[in-house]
């Protein structure tokens, strides 16, 4: 028996002696005993409350035991009701089929033999109160269906607002790469012409002037290169295949080799894995971290990088280490963020994206990204995919 829910017995006697037997038989089982001492009565009672099981004495004044479980059986809210069926008067076949076609579902003749009522009414005591747990569940399930149904609406809206939001920025930025890049070539042409005509009219500070010019035009084009890339990664499609990690690397050291040679640099270049990714985006994933280890061992004579990677929790971590410069620890969080770079542009070029790729293109493969480094000895940087 459950002690923590109760349910409803109703007992219909017009004997106050026999109702008090009745619950003196069935307190123990300790729910709600509710007395009633006429048919009319229990009608009363079945309007305001339910009940797992009725007793019902068959002999009563003015409304019989059968005459009042025929007109339970015609409320819709009481006609499953289980009724047991007390007489003191012998059952006879015709009493017996009056009784069960009003729908009882047993007879107990009195007196009553306690150990037998009980353990009947404790039957219809746990029916009822599993059928409460079932409804309650079911009540449940509704509520959550329904709350999902309004979440579902919310993210359908939130989707259309989302798409809306990248056709205007898909707009904004092919506005800007346009309206940008006109001047910038105008400036830059102009620059040209004004070096080649008046080249020997130039003192030393007005030629290192015009090469500032030429600079941050430059540099100005690489941005606004760079930012289109970004904005390009977050909306490509990924073409997934599978991608042997050794030849990208393979690929990206060859695009580097014109920075290297006249430095002396130690590759330690491990095998790889086999992933499913798209190739082009993961080749711009080694493309930046290897750039970036060939660019801040500059100042290592000889530098070292090495490559290698460990399958762990069901991902494959790649991780690229260098004896590099390194970086304030404190500050590792930036690093991948849009423009955020931890070094002078006098000391090591670059636009601060190149990181941010990285992070957006493992991201939309489903893995992470991490850096560890201890200033003034080198860095290193991870990157993981879910396993083949």
């Amino acid at each position: 028996m459950n002690p923590e829910r109760k349910v409803n017995i109703l007992m219909v006697d017009d004997e106050p002696a026999n109702l008090t037997a009745l619950e003196s038989i069935l307190e123990c089982l300790g729910q709600n005993l509710v007395k009633a001492s006429s048919g009319k009565e229990a009608l009363r009672c079945l309007l305001d409350e339910d009940f797992a099981a009725i007793l019902l004495d068959v002999q009563m004044p003015d409304m019989t035991g059968i005459e009042t479980a025929a007109l339970i059986r015609e409320r819709e809210r009481s006609r499953h009701i289980p009724i047991i069926f007390l007489t003191g008067v012998v059952k006879t076949a015709e009493m017996m089929f009056k009784g069960y076609s009003a729908g009882a579902v047993d007879y107990l003749m009195k007196p009553i033999v306690s150990g037998i009522l009980r353990a009947k009414v404790e039957v219809f005591v746990e029916l009822a109160i599993a059928r409460q747990k079932l409804q309650e569940e079911i009540a449940e399930r509704a509520r959550v269906a329904k709350e999902i149904s309004k979440l579902n609406m919310v993210l359908e809206q939130k989707n259309k607002d989302l798409a809306a939001a990248n056709a205007d920025l898909e707009a904004f930025g092919y506005s800007v790469s346009h309206d940008l890049r006109a001047p910038l070539r105008h400036i830059q042409g102009f620059t040209r012409i004004l070096e080649a005509s008046a080249t020997g009219k130039l003192d030393d500070a007005e030629r290192e002037n015009m090469a500032k010019i030429r600079d941050a035009a430059a540099r100005m084009g690489q941005l606004i290169e760079d930012l289109l890339t970004f904005a390009r990664i977050g909306r490509a499609e990924l073409l997934r295949i599978t991608v042997g990690m050794d030849s990208l690397v393979q690929e990206t050291l060859s695009q580097l080799q014109p920075d290297l040679d006249s430095r002396i640099v130690t590759w330690d270049v491990r095998p790889l894995p086999e992933v499913l990714g798209d190739r082009n985006l993961l080749r711009q994933v080694w493309a930046n971290l290897l750039g970036n280890a060939v660019k801040y061992t500059r100042p290592r004579n000889p530098a070292k990088i090495e490559i290698s990677s460990v399958v762990q929790d069901n991902e494959i971590i790649f991780q690229v280490r260098d004896n590099g410069v390194g970086f304030d620890t404190n500050y590792a969080d930036r690093l991948f963020g849009v423009f955020q770079r931890l070094h002078a542009g006098t000391q090591f070029e670059g636009t601060g994206i190149g990181l941010a790729n990285v992070r957006r293109i493992v991201q939309r493969h489903g893995g992470r990204t991490w850096a560890e480094s201890k200033e003034g000895e080198g860095a290193t940087f991870y990157f993981s995919l879910p396993a083949k």
